[in-house]
């Protein structure tokens, strides 16, 4: 008796956790990727007349997703900085191989596509996590930024990323490439008073 209810609860057990799985699996498993940004927008594309940072998410699956619940943050160390709103799923729907354009303003009052975050031209992150606070889904790590430049993958989803001289947000990353800043340099001195003469490289 003690044996088959033994076997039974493994089973039970077993179950439980392959369900736990699947679910959690559909529920974070799809995978919205963070395909383009711009850190210092002058002119590119306004939000109501105004020139806020903004990235945009693409969707590389069959079905839409609904990143109502999601969070968005330029900080991952606070990966909860700033959540989508759930109810408004007409605006939060990215339809299937499709694009959503966010606004990165620290005015979340303006709608649900506005992140209560602002992105820092001289580099910084941004993250994207599931509803549950902690399973990141998608995170990207910039560099400084150019004006009017965007940043995004070479081809949409790819793993490669690249300066856009004609940024494409909302639409797929087919245009030209360029316009990369080049690394800090370094000197081989330490600045400061000398009195005698030195060599610098």
């Amino acid at each position: 008796m003690n044996k088959i209810r033994f076997v039974n609860t493994v089973h039970s057990l077993t179950f439980t956790l392959m369900w736990t799985f699947l679910a959690c699996t559909s529920v974070f498993g799809q995978q919205i990727i963070i395909n383009e940004f711009m850190a210092s927008n002058a002119s590119t594309i306004s939000d109501g007349g105004i020139f806020d940072d903004w990235v945009e998410l693409y969707n590389p699956s069959n079905s839409p997703v609904n990143i109502g619940g999601m969070y968005l943050t330029d900080d991952l160390t606070n990966p909860t900085l700033s959540q989508i709103p759930t109810n408004n799923p007409s605006a939060t729907t990215i339809p299937a191989g499709g694009y959503l354009i966010l606004w990165f303003d620290k005015e979340p009052e303006q709608g649900p596509l506005h992140v209560n975050a602002k992105l820092g031209s001289g580099g910084e992150s941004i993250g994207l996590f599931a509803s549950n606070g902690t399973t990141q889904i998608d995170a990207y790590t910039f560099g400084p930024q150019l004006v009017d430049r965007s940043e995004g993958r070479t081809t949409d989803g790819g793993s490669t990323w690249a300066f856009f001289t004609q940024p494409t947000p909302g639409a797929t990353n087919n245009t030209s490439v360029g316009g990369s800043t080049a690394p800090t340099p370094t000197a081989s001195v330490r600045g400061g008073i000398y009195s005698n003469s030195i060599s610098v490289s």
